[in-house]
């Protein structure tokens, strides 16, 4: 029996830039302003007894992606949790001042809106397009 062993060529791993813990507190600055809007857009007061109401509109990072981020408190007489939390919006940190955009969908997974956008840019499609802002 022949040897069915062959050779084949294996790619090495493309190893990504990190972003510096520097550059992501100036980036969090940016969005300051834009979450004190979110803030004092949709997050309001309880209005039903035994719903769920938006409390909080934040950031926060996990690797190179930046996450805002939208916490709730549950009052259903059934539920699984006090609060939970919902990502929004997810700016993918590429390069100095370089984001992939992307959404979360319905469907449980993320739509890339636009690549290499700059922060400035990524900022205002969230102001002004309701698709990217919390649900509240």
């Amino acid at each position: 029996m022949k040897n069915q062993n062959k050779w084949i060529f294996k790619e090495s791993k493309i190893t990504k830039e990190k972003v510096t813990d520097f550059e992501k507190i100036d980036i969090m600055n940016q969005c300051q302003p834009l979450l004190e809007l979110f803030k004092s857009q949709f997050v309001k007061e309880k209005t039903h007894e035994g719903s769920d109401y938006l409390v909080d509109v934040y950031t926060k990072w996990n690797q190179n992606y930046l996450y805002f981020c939208e916490k709730y408190i549950s009052e259903h007489p059934n539920r699984i949790k006090d609060e939970y939390e919902k990502k929004f919006v997810r700016l993918e940190w590429t390069w100095k001042d370089k984001y992939n955009f992307s959404f979360f969908r319905h469907t449980g997974h993320w739509f890339v809106v636009a690549n290499n956008m700059p922060l400035k840019d990524c900022l205002e499609m969230m102001q002004s397009n309701p698709n990217f802002q919390p649900i509240g």
